[in-house]
């Protein structure tokens, strides 16, 4: 295995999961509830595939493994996939709620949302297309990528709907990512958005990786 290579996904994925760890610890600290938000399920989940991954590439280092075992790469393409979507979500969309609602743009990327908005989809995203062999994962592997997606899709759904109105309105507090104006039917379209979204991105972070990281890897 390429030795730098692995250097740099090592300390990119030490950067990542100590970013997760403090601002969890932040968030716990403050009485809040870190599974509620996309936002904090994919980064605590990136947090817990970089400490894996640091383990394994550790092992490398010393020679008691030769590479990832392919479903550490999957998983690692799954998790990149999720913080990215999030990355991608408050630069494109929340981040003009924000201005919508009254607020700077850039209140998004404060504090510990520096590292959950920016920082660690970033750090995973660099570690994952330029620094990671995928061992060969087949492309119809991205598939998997929808699993956490349509999963909150669900849970949003089901926790919006049952806090509705008398007159049946959703009810803003609920509806925590703005997704739902107007008629309530149009979560349905903004669902398909996400799927899809979120296909294309996994979609091409695998490609990137194969073209990139591939590239002069030695196994």
């Amino acid at each position: 295995m390429n030795k730098k290579k692995l250097i740099f996904s090592l300390l990119l994925n030490i950067f990542t999961f100590l970013s997760v760890l403090i601002c969890m610890i932040f968030i716990l600290k403050n009485g809040k509830n870190p599974l509620r938000m996309f936002t904090n399920q994919t980064n605590l989940i990136a947090g817990i595939v970089s400490l894996i991954i640091i383990v394994f590439e550790i092992l490398i280092l010393f020679k008691k493994l030769d590479k990832l075992p392919k479903i550490i790469n999957i998983i690692k393409m799954i998790s990149t996939t999720g913080v990215t979507l999030t990355l991608l979500v408050v630069v494109f969309y929340l981040g003009f709620v924000a201005i919508h609602e009254g607020y700077s743009y850039f209140i998004l990327f404060k504090g510990a949302n520096l590292f959950f908005h920016f920082l660690t989809p970033l750090s995973a995203i660099i570690s994952f297309i330029f620094f990671e062999s995928n061992s060969g994962i087949k492309k119809r592997y991205t598939f998997l990528n929808l699993l956490h997606m349509i999963s909150y899709t669900i849970f949003y759904a089901i926790n919006v709907f049952s806090h509705l109105t008398a007159d049946g309105k959703v009810q803003r507090k609920y509806d925590w990512y703005y997704f739902i104006n107007g008629e309530n039917w149009t979560f349905i379209i903004v669902g398909i958005i996400m799927i899809l979204a979120t296909y294309l991105i996994g979609f091409l972070l695998w490609l990137l990786n194969k073209k990139i990281a591939n590239k002069n890897y030695i196994d």
